[in-house]
């Protein structure tokens, strides 16, 4: 990406910041697990890589509260209750498509390329939408001020990161937009006893 390399004096520097934008390792390992290096094992154990909380990390060390996972599920955040964290989960089953781009590549190649984003929830607006204008674009909420999603926020002017670190806090500036959202839409998908009760009229 363009932005990491513009603005880290390494690659290893780079797949940091990546990492701590997303809050797992290129792997999908969570930094909180595994902070100082991708753990491509722990990646790939869908159910170690999950089952984890932001307890022992207040200070956002391991995995800034700004990143995109600890946006989109607090877990145990301090400035959560638990319960409010728990009516915005949706499920998600996401489909990419297109060529993946090389890491050193930082021009646009003109071809098509992105996700095609599936969540699956009970309450539309309590949740997808609630995630999209609330904890993605509204720091607010988790006391982060103007600070945006690094990944699915639509950045302003200013687009800021916060990257708790010792000694010093390290602020990136200049975030873009990373996605373009293109469309989408709503579609009702009945349970299974309504289901069998369509399949009994």
């Amino acid at each position: 990406n363009k932005y990491i390399q513009e603005n880290t004096n390494s690659a290893e520097e780079g797949e940091l910041l990546a990492a701590k934008m997303v809050g797992r390792w290129r792997s999908g390992a969570p930094l909180v697990l595994s902070a100082d290096k991708d753990d491509k094992e722990l990646g790939e154990d869908m159910n170690k890589n999950n089952h984890f909380s932001f307890k022992g990390d207040e200070d956002g060390k391991k995995c800034p509260f700004s990143s995109h996972i600890r946006r989109m599920n607090p877990r145990d955040s301090k400035s959560f209750v638990l319960e409010d964290e728990r009516l915005h989960r949706i499920i998600r089953r996401s489909v990419t498509f297109g060529d993946i781009v090389p890491p050193e590549v930082t021009k646009d190649d003109g071809k098509e390329r992105g996700q095609y984003f599936m969540g699956i929830s009970a309450d539309a607006m309590g949740t997808l939408e609630f995630l999209q204008k609330q904890w993605a674009n509204d720091g607010n909420s988790q006391n982060l001020g103007t600070e945006k999603d690094p990944m699915i926020g639509v950045q302003d002017k200013e687009g800021l990161f916060t990257m708790p670190a010792d000694p010093l806090v390290k602020r990136y500036r200049g975030l873009q937009t990373f996605n373009l959202v293109k469309g989408g839409e709503y579609c009702f998908i009945p349970s299974i006893s309504a289901l069998k009760w369509i399949s009994e009229l």
